[in-house]
Parts: structure tokens; C-alpha cells; sequence
């Protein structure tokens, strides 16, 4: 009995509010049809003539306060213009300057720039000397672009930078990053190459008078700044002289590439390769087209890599037969 009487008062209910349900969805279609006037004022719709002068009354009122902010605006807002007083201050601060500076001693050569490094963890430690070598790149059968100087942390990563300045001399046997290409480069991120075997990023570089390839020899630094170059390291922990050049931090690359160097900055070349090539496309190549290291007192500048010539030789055969 209990349960009935309540099924009877459920159903009173949600009868009920089906009909306010009803009953609002009936004042809103009305109020609509009206012309949605649901917040108007008016008891009663007034005349044409009198809908037309209440407009008009509010638009008045509408410009005259817009009126008085403009004017208080005007009224209490500084000038922009610089005045009179100002300008003879200045003046007189830079006629100082330019007396004291005319005093100084004349310098004909300006002084060295200050290098960009935005990690103080690759400035050299005290005491220590790193050596700098220099890389030319050009457009293939295009013009020059210019030269890279990079700083090798030959104190970090010894071997790696042995490596490394082996194949921009030449290693005797025809391997040499001159006359090799950037096989990848994507703008604004990084570019890669140094494959001197293959020339596409598929080779991997025996170093001569070794049993066991070089191996990752740690992982000291970060991919925390631009301007690092950094040597791949395969799935078989093995290095493969392949080596990148990055344009922004890449911390996405740490435990894969061993940092063995950063391109000393400011430098016009860097900036401006940084904005070639793209990630689907292998046009402009951009080759190595010589290196030079300081060695005692002489430069010594790097061979041309022949074995790639000939491998170049041998596909062209294989294609015209």
C-alpha cells in the first residue's frame, strides 16, 4: 500500500512539472513572436513617433557621456610628445659623453668580440687549452658560404675528438670529411653529416689501426645550448665519425650523440645555414670543401676524400649499363 500511494504522488509530480515545463515553453514562443521585448519597460507598446524620440533621448544621452570621458582623457593625459626641456637635457648628457670619449686613447682595431656560450658548463676549465679547428662549406655548384671555427673538448672526449681531427686531415687511405655533404638539414634544428663512407648517413667509418670501433666514451654534457656538435652513437654503441650541428637546445638527442665540440660563436656562416635546406628535401647540398687545424706553427689543411669519387664512378657505370 505503501509503495502505491507513493507511485501516485510521483506521478502527480512529474505531471506537474510537464505542465510548468509546457506553460514556459509557451511564454518563451510567445515572447518571441512579440518580438523578443522580454526585458522591455513599455506596460503598453507605445506609439511610432514616441519609439522614435525615446531613441533618440538615449542616443544624446549616449554621446554626451562619451563626450566627457574623452574630454576628462584630454584634460588629464601627459603629453606624448617630448618636450623642449628634455631634448636640452639630453643634450647636454651626450655633449659629456662625447667630450670623455674624445679624451680616450684611439683605437684603430676594435677589440675581440665576446663569445656566445650560454652554458658556463663548455667554457674550458682553468688551465686547460682547446684546440680549434676550421671548416669552409659551400653550395655544390654554387658559391661559398662561408667558414666554421669549432672549439673540440678534447679533455671530455679524447678519443672521439682524435676521431674527429683524423678524417678533416685525411686518414691516408682515401676517407676525409672534405668533399662530404650534410646529408640531412632541418632548419632551425640541427643538420647531419660527416658520412664518409656512404655520403647518405647509411655508412659507418672503420678508424684504421683499430681491432674494436670507438665506442660512446661519455656522456658528460647536455644538448642545453646552440652551436654544439655532437657525434652519433649506434644501437651497438659504436661511433661512426657521422656528427650534427644544432641550432637550439636538443635535449631530445642526450644518451644517443656524445658532445664533442661547439661552433664558436658570434659567426655569420653559422647564422646563415641555419635557415638552409629542409627536412624533405636533400636541395641545396651543402658539401665540406676544406678544413684546416693549427699544428705547432703551420696550418694544415685537409685531403679530399677519394673513396667517395670512385663510389660516385661506380654508380654512374651501373646506371648507363
Amino acid at each position: 500500500m505503501f509503495m502505491r500511494r507513493r507511485l501516485a504522488e510521483w506521478a502527480r509530480q512529474s505531471t506537474r512539472l510537464q505542465c510548468e515545463n509546457m506553460e514556459l515553453v509557451t511564454k518563451i514562443r510567445r515572447q518571441f513572436l512579440l518580438g523578443g521585448r522580454v526585458d522591455s519597460r513599455w506596460q503598453h507598446r507605445p506609439s511610432a513617433s514616441t519609439q522614435y524620440y525615446q531613441n533618440r533621448v538615449n542616443f544624446l544621452q549616449r554621446v554626451q557621456k562619451e563626450n566627457q570621458y574623452l574630454y576628462k582623457r584630454i584634460i588629464y593625459t601627459n603629453p606624448r610628445v617630448t618636450i623642449t626641456k628634455t631634448h636640452k637635457q639630453d643634450w647636454v648628457r651626450n655633449r659629456h659623453e662625447i667630450v670623455i670619449k674624445a679624451q680616450c686613447k684611439f683605437v684603430l682595431f676594435p677589440p675581440v668580440p665576446h663569445e656566445d656560450i650560454e652554458d658556463l658548463a663548455f667554457v674550458s676549465p682553468v688551465g686547460v687549452k682547446r684546440p680549434r679547428v676550421y671548416l669552409t662549406l659551400r653550395i655544390r655548384g654554387g658559391a661559398m658560404i662561408g667558414e666554421l671555427g669549432v672549439e673540440l673538448f678534447t679533455d671530455v672526449c679524447p678519443l672521439t675528438c682524435q676521431l674527429f681531427t683524423e678524417l678533416l686531415a685525411g686518414d691516408g687511405v682515401g676517407y676525409s670529411y672534405v668533399g662530404t655533404r650534410f646529408f640531412r638539414k632541418v632548419p632551425n634544428l640541427y643538420w647531419s653529416g660527416g658520412d664518409v663512407v656512404r655520403d647518405n648517413g647509411f655508412g659507418c667509418y672503420a678508424q684504421k689501426g683499430r681491432r674494436r670501433p670507438i665506442g660512446a666514451e661519455n656522456y658528460h654534457f647536455s644538448h642545453s645550448m646552440q652551436g654544439l656538435l655532437s657525434m652519433r652513437v649506434t644501437r651497438d654503441d659504436e661511433v661512426c665519425a657521422i656528427f650534427n650541428i644544432t641550432f637550439k637546445p636538443l635535449t631530445q638527442f642526450d644518451l644517443q650523440n656524445i658532445i664533442f665540440g661547439r661552433v664558436i660563436r658570434p659567426c655569420n656562416t653559422y647564422n646563415s645555414i641555419r635557415e638552409i635546406g629542409s627536412a624533405f628535401n636533400s636541395q641545396p647540398v651543402v658539401e665540406v670543401v676544406a678544413t684546416r687545424r693549427r699544428v705547432g706553427r703551420r696550418w694544415l689543411h685537409g685531403l679530399r676524400n677519394t673513396n667517395l669519387t670512385s663510389l660516385h664512378n661506380i654508380r654512374m657505370r651501373n646506371r648507363e649499363s
